[in-house]
């Protein structure tokens, strides 16, 4: 029984759906972020340009969120194109 659930999740784990619903959550919790960088978090002067401690984390959870989402489209990609050829050459 031990190793029927161990499998299960390592499938669970293993599954595109999952990395991509994981990227999805994190872009969502970091573009509010990004939205204020934007707009009012940045100071300019004259050599620099400044953006608020939680603002640049917020910023780079999107990205993060953003590079899982790749990753996991990739995957989905290469899994696609795969099985199809697999197929044919059958």
């Amino acid at each position: 029984m031990r190793s029927l659930r161990s499998a299960d999740m390592t499938m669970a784990i293993r599954s595109v759906r999952l990395w991509a619903s994981i990227g999805a959550l994190v872009v969502a919790a970091g573009m509010p972020y990004c939205s204020a960088a934007v707009g009012w978090a940045a100071i300019q002067d004259e050599t620099t340009i400044t953006i608020r401690a939680d603002v640049a984390f917020g910023v780079l959870v999107s990205w993060i969120g953003w590079t899982i989402l790749a990753i996991a489209g990739a995957v989905w990609s290469w899994r696609s194109w795969r099985g199809r050829h697999e197929a044919v050459r059958a």
